[in-house]
């Protein structure tokens, strides 16, 4: 399986997420690792920071690990998986479908993924950005 791990770390000791990295595994091996130097990853970074998941110092304790998924095998993501782990624990999942293989995403199941104490639309659409701007990746 294939995924990208990103970490946000606050190594000013702010309060905030100042370190974005990100490492793309094959089969649990890492493959490259990134800043978010290019574009793209630089908006899949920004819109991940406003999850306000991230490390004290140079930790990798939380992060997140984005995939997606082919069920009908015909070569194109209909699923993007989002778990937000603390350690080997995932502390919770989102998820985007994309239901009748247009490369639109008709559902998105999220739980409050910017902690900010709500479920809501914001959640929803922060998960249909990261789904979004990690198909353009191609990973």
């Amino acid at each position: 399986m294939r995924y990208l791990k990103v970490i946000a770390q606050d190594r000013s000791g702010k309060g905030s997420a100042d370190t974005v990295h990100f490492q793309f595994y094959e089969d649990d091996r890492l493959q490259r690792e990134a800043t978010d130097a290019d574009r793209q990853l630089r908006s899949l970074g920004k819109t991940y920071l406003k999850c306000v998941w991230f490390n004290e110092g140079e930790g990798e304790v939380r992060h997140l690990r984005i995939f997606s998924q082919n069920p009908s095998a015909d070569g194109t993501s209909e699923t993007v998986r989002l778990h937000f782990h603390e350690g080997q624990k995932i502390a919770y999942k989102a998820a985007a479908h994309d239901l009748d293989n247009d490369g639109g995403l008709e559902v998105i199941l999220s739980s409050d993924v910017d902690n900010d104490g709500r479920a809501d639309r914001t959640d929803r659409n922060r998960v249909a950005a990261l789904a979004k701007q990690f198909l353009k990746l191609g990973w």
